[in-house]
């Protein structure tokens, strides 16, 4: 891509070059923005997107001292819930992102985050936390609005979240950080760059943490390497090849029930037990609800100019992930306890490849296509069952699941057209995706005897009832993009998107359940799913007041084919269907910039209504009456906000997020109070310090007022409070306390 850079005008920043503040490269055309003095980039009026981008001050002041959960910056953004388990953003002991955007939840085994406009990351499974934040440049939130090159993966429900690494630099230097914290938080990382050397550039980072649990017993360890190498011999051409081993080995916090949650003050450190048990069926153990995952990532960005008006863009990507799950399994009846080992050894592979030509400022046009293939899980296909016997050993008893699958595959061609005429910019995108899901040749369990999953698949009986052939969806992605230039410095928008996503919870609970396997088939209630899509409007105005950005938005989602647990009377027995529609609708304020050459700020305001369009039969004579009810774990209000004030080299950058309540079942009957998070972070930037170029010291205070509160409730989203699958609850960290040095030479 040619890097004539068109330097951004940050209003505000003639200021701020008054402070110890520099911009070292802010690059438009290959999206990439280091240094940045401000938490946000300004919006291009001139281009047909709808994105927040945060930069790498937000980067490293709202992400936690571990560097390696891009959720903990987004959080600052306006509609988005995240609150993860633990302070370093590990996000366990879910297995899927616990995030919301707009009150949504992601569907099935996609992942949210892109990197580099990839869809690499899926659930469940490690790679969750593939990057080190100092290698990311800037982050990129995509809420509603989706264009048809960013509508990619196995979901794409709630939006995406993309990262922007930071290639290999053009002069050779080092970064060294170490940090140190509560509960015996330590993290070391590195990273060289080589400068350009010829046409080649490359860089090399390693890092290592360790954490313990700030409750029970257990901890977290991950290790990750990334290198990158960049190719670029004229302005027509560039390649950049990149390549990330990831590995991660954590134990689990138990959770909450509802009763639990009214008695914080007694359950607030609730978690497993520090004892092996030494009586038959208690499968209460810390370390029998753990996880550990190697991951391995390659990808590229290759791009040419053949000439001026014309872009070839190609995308390659693979990820390996391999590792398991041990979770404890809990019963009434103590024959169905014990521990369940989930086994995943999968992949995803792919590319999106597209051609842009210019006509003129009023037409530009792009053609594309992507190629996906991803193997499950999900669905679960390697699940063993373990018991707990008079001992307090465990001992294999059967598979929980034992199926053989192939990959699923996505495939779509897609088409945009974008351009300004005068004061008007547009852009109308047309995706078609041939969607196909693996078919499933399930074995009963009963059969199995041996612990290799290739000789259990060989010697086990076949299960014609639970097993399904592949099915495929054939959907039209649209995206419309219309905004008016009012002035130089103000516009209003509207726009529109399609986005898609699946469930895969089906078959786990077709296997599972002895009467819905004796009423019916699999394959008879595979064929009646749907995928499930969400139409998606945004009607916005985005201004720029003396340093400040204002962005003001309303928005509305029209949820088809929701996966909600329903009775069916004619077969007399519950299960997953995509029978629902939902409504989602809200409002959302954000600023940001400069208030005077010594303050920065960054805000986000959000109501969110979120809930079904009707109800459901919950038994021969029943419905539930949940039309219109705020879903589960879906906060209607939140408000947040960081600022920066300089000092000379110091900076103090106070940070505050309130969620309003919640519930934990779709009857809105499960209330869990509102909470308040206030953070600090302190840092002092120095020079000369063992001979570096720079150095920052920073401190930081996490939950300042050691508010007790829910973090994630674990549900899905048409819970019922009488369901016999309970809502579980999580609690959020107390005070912590973090410090780092980071030298640059």
């Amino acid at each position: 891509m040619c890097k004539k850079s068109i330097v951004l005008s940050l209003v505000a920043t003639a200021t701020l070059m008054a402070n110890p503040i520099s911009i070292e490269r802010i690059v438009v055309d290959s999206e990439i923005i280091d240094d940045s003095p401000l938490f946000m980039a300004d919006a291009n009026l001139s281009k047909a997107e709808n994105k927040e981008r945060f930069t790498s001050k937000s980067i490293a002041t709202l992400s936690s001292h571990a560097n390696m959960n891009p959720y903990t910056v987004i959080a600052f953004s306006p509609s988005v819930n995240f609150t993860p388990v633990d302070t370093v953003g590990s996000n366990e002991p879910s297995f899927h992102d616990p995030i919301r955007i707009r009150g949504k939840s992601q569907s099935g085994p996609g992942g949210v985050y892109m990197i580099n406009g990839m869809p690499l990351s899926s659930n469940p499974g490690g790679g969750k936390h593939m990057l080190d934040m100092e290698n990311i440049a800037s982050i990129d939130l995509l809420k509603g609005y989706l264009p048809v090159e960013k509508n990619l993966g196995f979901s794409s429900l709630i939006g995406k979240v993309d990262l922007n690494v930071l290639s290999a630099k053009k002069e050779a230097g080092a970064i060294l950080s170490q940090s140190f914290g509560s509960e015996n938080f330590k993290r070391t990382f590195f990273r060289f760059d080589t400068g350009k050397i010829g046409d080649f550039s490359a860089f090399g980072s390693f890092s290592v943490l360790s954490n313990d649990k700030y409750k029970g017993k257990g901890d977290l360890k991950r290790v990750n390497g990334m290198i990158g190498l960049s190719y670029e011999p004229n302005d027509q051409f560039e390649a950049h090849l990149y390549a990330i081993r990831n590995s991660s080995e954590n134990h689990n916090y138990n959770s909450l029930t509802y009763d639990e949650t009214q008695n914080l003050g007694q359950f607030f450190n609730k978690d497993y037990s520090t004892t092996k048990p030494t009586s038959a069926n208690d499968v209460d153990y810390y370390d029998w609800n753990r996880q550990d995952f190697l991951t391995t990532n390659i990808f590229a960005d290759i791009f040419y100019k053949p000439t001026s008006s014309d872009t070839i863009t190609f995308k390659p990507y693979y990820k390996q992930d391999e590792g398991e799950i041990f979770f404890s399994k809990f019963d009434t009846d103590a024959t169905k306890q014990g521990v369940i080992n989930w086994q995943m050894d999968h992949d995803l592979y792919g590319a999106v490849a597209a051609y842009e030509h210019s006509f003129g400022e009023a037409l530009k046009a792009k053609a594309g296509y992507w190629y996906h293939k991803q193997l499950p899980p999900g669905p679960p296909t390697d699940r063993r069952f373990y018991g707990v016997d008079a001992s307090g050993d465990l001992f294999f008893k059967k598979y929980a699941s034992l199926a053989d699958v192939n990959h699923h595959i996505l495939q779509a061609p897609f088409l945009e057209l974008s351009g300004e005429v005068s004061d008007f910019i547009y852009s109308f995108g047309l995706q078609y995706q041939n969607f196909e899901l693996s078919a499933i040749k399930n074995y009963t369990t009963n059969s199995a005897t041996s612990l290799d999953y290739d000789t259990a698949i060989a010697t086990s009986t076949l299960d014609p009832r639970g097993s399904v052939d592949a099915k495929t969806f054939k959907t039209w992605l649209p995206s419309l993009y219309m905004a008016y230039k009012l002035d130089d410095m103000s516009s209003v928008y509207l726009d529109y998107s399609r986005s898609y996503g699946f469930d895969v919870n089906l078959y786990p609970t077709y296997i599972g359940s002895p009467a819905l396997r004796s009423a019916t088939t699999l394959q008879a209630l595979w064929n009646d799913l749907e995928l499930e899509t969400s139409d998606n409007i945004d009607l916005g105005y985005k201004t720029t007041v003396g340093g400040v950005t204002l962005h003001p938005s309303l928005f509305v989602s029209f949820v088809s084919n929701k996966q909600a647990n329903v009775y069916d009377r004619a077969l007399d027995v519950s299960y997953p269907a995509n029978l629902g529609d939902a409504l989602g609708y809200g409002a959302e304020f954000s600023a940001y910039g400069a208030l005077r050459e010594d303050l920065e700020f960054m805000m986000g305001l959000s109501y969110n209504h979120y809930s079904f369009d009707q109800d459901f039969a919950t038994s021969p004579s029943a419905t539930s009456g949940i039309k219109g009810n705020q879903l589960p774990d879906a906060p209607k209000v939140m408000a947040k906000g960081a600022l920066s004030y300089y000092i000379d080299k110091w900076t103090l950058s106070p940070s505050v997020r309130y969620t309003s309540s919640r519930y934990g079942d779709v009857e809105n009957t499960q209330k869990v109070d509102a909470f308040t998070l206030v953070d600090l972070d302190v840092s002092y930037k120095a020079k000369g310090f063992l001979g570096s170029t720079s150095t920052l010291f920073r401190a930081t205070v996490s939950n300042l007022t050691d508010e007790e509160y829910i973090a994630t409730i674990n549900t899905p989203d048409n819970v019922l409070a009488a369901s016999t699958t309970s809502s579980t609850y999580q609690t959020g960290t107390p005070r912590m306390a973090f410090f780092s040095a980071t030298l640059k030479y």
